[in-house]
């Protein structure tokens, strides 16, 4: 179990810490949410195994089927801790690269030493991610986007930063991608790339979120939560 008395935040305690701490997350508003995210990164990988966390491997199966060429450039967006990280070393894709909002989540994700570089960058409207125009193969999201994380207008710089003909892959749960809010729509944007021909529209498959419903034990029944794996091509340069 990992010691958090280093911790200046702290999770309450339930029959099943780590969904008690996904819901504090999810519950989190502004500054709340960085000082949760901070302490989550101490908990993350041990949460992901008890919950049965199936997001890495259902991309990892969607990025095989889609990327031949295992020397594609490809940024894990939202990277946390590098477990994708891992999944994509694991598959033979070498040249791959992380990015995170998070101290904490970066400190972990270096400890795995899987990609080539990492940067601290948090995506939105006004901000500029550090790298230049083209620069990626392939870029990728799990379970990043959310009303409360990272909204719509982080998707104008991944297309700024993706390559023509390179693809654009996220795991995002349907309630959310289906949300039309002001501050939050990831579907009009992809919409809008699909009409301008700008984009096309591959593929949207299935996922599991947590395959578990309270992971404290044996017999648990397995639920799939209804999740959306979109991948995109991206066919010429937005204007």
């Amino acid at each position: 179990m990992a010691d958090s008395s280093h911790l200046a935040y702290q999770f309450d305690d339930s029959i099943c810490p780590a969904r008690e701490r996904i819901r504090t997350i999810i519950a989190s508003r502004d500054e709340e949410t960085d000082k949760a995210y901070d302490a989550w990164a101490h908990y993350y990988d041990e949460d992901m195994i008890t919950l049965g966390y199936g997001g890495y491997e259902a991309m990892g199966d969607n990025v095989i089927k889609f990327v031949a060429d295992k020397n594609a450039k490809i940024l894990d967006f939202g990277c946390g801790t590098g477990l994708f990280g891992q999944k994509l070393r694991s598959l033979g894709y070498m040249n791959t690269f992380g990015v995170d909002a998070a101290d904490s989540f970066l400190e972990e994700s270096r400890k795995k030493e899987v990609y080539l570089e990492l940067e601290k960058h948090r995506f939105g409207i006004g901000l500029n991610a550090p790298y230049n125009d083209s620069s990626f193969d392939v870029v990728m999201s799990i379970s990043v986007f959310g009303p409360n994380t990272i909204n719509h207008t982080a998707l104008y710089e991944i297309d700024r930063i993706l390559s023509p003909g390179g693809y654009l892959m996220m795991f995002i749960r349907r309630s959310r991608l289906e949300m039309e809010r002001e501050n939050f729509n990831v579907k009009a944007v992809l919409e809008g790339w699909v009409t301008s021909g700008q984009w096309e529209r591959l593929s949207d498959g299935r996922g599991i979120y947590y395959s578990r419903p309270d992971g404290v034990g044996e017999g648990d029944e397995a639920v799939e939560q209804d999740i959306v794996i979109i991948t995109m091509r991206k066919l010429q340069t937005s204007t």
